[in-house]
Formats: structure tokens, C-alpha cells, sequence
């Protein structure tokens, strides 16, 4: 028997962040777009969810999340609608915030997983502790994940990691090491990065149906949708916007046009699927040529960034 696949919407509600991270990937940082989500794209959000079975998984995510104002708002209203939530933080704020989370949502809290940014964490012994107290007052039923960022390796953040796995291992949760990438490219990993990923081989997806689109889709806080993460940056790729009309889900698998899935999350609940269908996968490529000199023109910082960054 054929097991469906799951169900899942990301919400970025907000691109602010406690946080400067280099190689954020998550927002669309060459856009410089610090707007958090307005009201409006809120209750578009909120009616969307109305129209769906309450099988999706939801995830509110930023930047920083909780930064929004109407954060607590959102999630109350998504409980309401009995849909599972799924958080991520970098675990920058006082644990009585997350307490409150945890005591707002309870059961219907499904995920909430803790983001180690290494560079960014002033004081890494005292954040462990706070992690470890996270893992305490959590729900029973919430599952945690700890993602670790692997950039720019050395012996010191070294012994931090061992210190992240040992913690993991002793309330048996899971760890993943996250690959740096840009403008959705994989960064090249130095040495000692690599044994990281020793045993992890990236996946080839192109041409394969994928249900991205389907039974998966990503909101920014301007109310623009996407397939997934590895579609976000051109507008071939748009599902539309969630305030106005010409927003729709798509309703059958289409070839990815990737050569490697840089969005984790299809191949973890399985949506790849063993059919291909090259000529549309090729077609789909085509678009988004067109599409690149409309992208470059737009966000003129583009290459200024990556210069800066230094990470290409």
C-alpha cells in the first residue's frame, strides 16, 4: 500500500532576526527585506488554512519567528483550526518566552527545533543550558531536532558541536548538520567540513515528479508563494500571491528542474517520486533563463553580496 505523502506549508512571517547570520539561506537576504508580515497577509493566511484539511503540517518561521509582533496572535489562531505547528528558533530569547509557547500550544506544538549558530552565539555555555532547559519543559509529545550550521570549521567549534551531539544523545533526540549553501548553491566544504557529510550523498532530482506545489508550498511575508525553497528565487516558479486571487495550489506532480533537491524537506517525507519527465523538467529551466536577467535587475546587491560574503 502507497503511503500518502505529508502535508506541509512554511509561513516565514518575518525576515528579522536576533541574528546576522553570513550564510543565511532561509530568508531572501539579497532582497533586503526586513518588513514583517502585514495584518492582511496574516488573515489571508488564516483563510487559506480554512480551505484545507487540518493533515498539513504548519511551520512559522522567519528569520526569528517570535520576533513578529503578532506572533503569539498567529499561533493561537492556527491552534484554533486544530492544524499541528511546527517552530524553529536559534534560541536567542529568554526561556520563559519559549515556556509560554510551550504552555500556549501544548499538544498541538508538533516540532520545535533549536538552530545552533555558531558564529552568532555570544555565550555558547550558557545557550547549552538554556537548550537543555528547552528539552525539559518542552511538551512530552514535541518532537526537537538540533541543526547544526557547518561553516568555517575549526578545533574550537569543534569541541561546541561534540558538546551539542553529547547533549542530543543524552535526551535521545536527533542532530543534522546543515550544509551551507547560497542562492540556493551549495558552498564547497573545506576538509574539515566534509567529514560532516561523509556519509551523506546529495540526492538527484531532476526530472522527477515531486508533489512541491501539490501537498507543499512556502509563504513570504509579502504574501508570494512558492513550490519550495529551491523555486523561491524566480517568478516562473510563483504559485502567486496569497492576497489576491491568482493564488493556487497545482494540482498534480511536475518534474523538478534541480539537479539536486537543495530543499531537504520533499526528500524527508518522501515526495520524490521515480517517474521523470525530462522535456517539462527542461521546459521548466527555460522559464527560469527568462526569468534571470528580471532577478539580477531587481536586486542589483545581488553580486555585492556574494562578494562580501565570500563563500562562492
Amino acid at each position: 500500500m502507497k503511503e500518502n505523502p505529508k502535508k506541509f506549508i512554511d509561513f516565514i512571517i518575518t525576515q528579522k532576526c536576533t541574528y546576522n547570520c553570513i550564510y543565511c539561506s532561509q530568508s531572501k537576504a539579497e532582497t533586503k527585506n526586513k518588513e514583517n508580515a502585514k495584518n492582511k497577509t496574516i488573515n489571508s493566511f488564516l483563510k487559506i488554512l480554512q480551505t484545507l484539511e487540518n493533515d498539513w503540517e504548519i511551520t512559522i518561521t522567519g528569520g526569528e519567528a517570535i520576533l513578529h509582533p503578532n506572533f503569539f496572535y498567529l499561533i493561537k489562531e492556527v491552534k484554533k483550526q486544530n492544524f499541528k505547528i511546527n517552530l524553529i528558533t536559534n534560541l536567542s530569547f529568554n526561556i520563559k518566552i519559549y515556556q509560554k509557547i510551550f504552555n500556549i500550544l501544548d499538544n498541538s506544538l508538533n516540532r520545535y527545533d533549536i538552530s545552533f549558530h555558531l558564529d552568532e552565539i555570544k555565550n555558547f555555555d550558557e545557550t547549552l543550558k538554556k537548550a537543555e532547559l528547552f528539552l525539559k519543559s518542552k511538551p512530552y509529545e514535541t518532537k526537537t531536532t538540533f541543526l547544526i550550521p557547518i561553516f568555517k570549521i575549526n578545533k574550537h567549534k569543534e569541541k561546541q558541536i561534540e558538546k551539542i551531539i553529547n547533549l542530543a544523545r543524552k535526551y535521545q533526540i536527533n542532530y543534522d548538520y546543515q550544509q551551507i549553501r547560497y542562492l540556493n548553491n551549495f558552498i564547497k566544504q573545506t576538509s574539515k567540513e566534509k567529514k560532516y557529510f561523509q556519509n551523506i550523498k546529495p540526492v538527484k532530482t531532476y526530472s522527477k515528479l515531486c508533489n512541491a506545489g501539490k501537498t507543499s508550498f512556502i509563504i513570504y511575508e509579502d504574501g508570494e508563494a512558492y513550490r519550495c525553497y529551491s523555486s523561491r528565487f524566480l517568478k516562473s516558479n510563483s504559485m502567486g500571491n496569497i492576497n489576491n486571487k491568482n493564488f493556487k495550489l497545482i494540482k498534480k506532480a511536475t518534474p523538478c528542474a534541480m539537479k539536486y533537491c537543495n530543499c531537504p524537506k520533499p526528500i524527508i517525507y518522501n515526495q520524490i517520486k521515480e517517474n521523470k519527465k525530462p522535456i517539462q523538467a527542461i521546459v521548466q529551466n527555460l522559464k527560469n533563463l527568462l526569468f534571470l536577467p528580471y532577478l539580477i535587475i531587481k536586486n542589483k546587491n545581488i553580486i555585492k553580496i556574494k562578494l562580501k560574503q565570500k563563500i562562492t
